[in-house]
């Protein structure tokens, strides 16, 4: 490709950055070109039901109201003692107790303008609460932990950036952490508080990132069977180690004539 094909403003989240470091095709398809996906990925059905449940159980009333989380999971047609009351349980013994505010499934996005390059930052934090000084940050997982210290995955890091102004303007200590629900999950990897060092360091890292964008010209991919088998994009990517078989619709050929005729004419 000889053409820039990003704008000037680069949008970046943590979802794109994923993509990105995972492979620079997929982020092609996905994030420049918007392509409908072409093949089945992992589901997120069951992560993104469990997020939703912790939402309405805290926008409604309390985790540690026995009632109301029977309640809730009956109304979203779950088993009040099953899996998902494991799962709930799971995250209680984690949640504040004592909090000054709390929300949830909270938008924020921040732009950097100067020094070049300027990007605008766009993320979903699952849960918030103020205490104790603290604007305590949750990002829930449903699978099994992957790393010992928050700070380590750069998605982790992309979100302490885009939180820190608001820590900042109430004078409160960020503190990021990853809450795997579960229950086999005995300990979750080490919180993320970043200080001023490292939130510089971060915005150079996601800066570096957009040069690299705006320089990238082949967005060549992984090959690699095992990642590629996860991608949505795989049977219509060049570089694919998965080869399949794309889930489009495919739309049967004209029977009339070339000139518009009856073929049976």
């Amino acid at each position: 490709m000889s053409e820039k094909l990003l704008p000037d403003i680069v949008s970046l989240s943590a979802s794109s950055l994923d993509t990105w470091l995972r492979c620079r095709r997929e982020y092609l398809a996905a994030n420049v070109l918007g392509l409908p996906e072409s093949d089945a990925g992992p589901s997120s059905e069951h992560g993104n039901f469990a997020h939703a449940l912790l939402r309405h159980v805290h926008t409604n009333g309390s985790c540690r109201d026995d009632e109301h989380v029977a309640d809730v999971l009956v109304a979203h047609g779950v088993d009040a003692d099953g899996p998902y009351r494991q799962l709930v349980d799971r995250h209680r013994q984690r949640c504040p107790e004592n909090f000054e505010r709390a929300a949830h499934e909270v938008e924020r996005a921040r732009f950097h303008r100067r020094p070049a390059p300027m990007f605008m930052v766009t993320g979903r934090i699952d849960a918030l609460w103020v205490h104790h000084g603290i604007l305590d940050a949750r990002d829930y997982k449903t699978g099994r932990p992957f790393l010992d210290r928050v700070a380590d995955d750069p998605r982790a890091r992309l979100q302490a950036w885009l939180l820190a102004p608001y820590a900042h303007r109430y004078d409160l200590r960020l503190h990021l952490r990853y809450e795997f629900l579960a229950p086999e999950v005995t300990e979750d990897p080490e919180p993320f508080e970043p200080d001023d060092d490292d939130l510089d360091q971060i915005g150079e890292e996601l800066a570096s990132m957009v040069r690299e964008l705006w320089a990238e010209r082949d967005f060549a991919g992984i090959a690699d069977r095992e990642t590629c088998s996860r991608c949505r994009y795989r049977s219509i990517c060049r570089d694919s180690a998965s080869p399949g078989v794309a889930m489009w619709p495919v739309v049967e050929p004209d029977v009339a004539g070339e000139n518009g005729a009856d073929a049976t004419s």
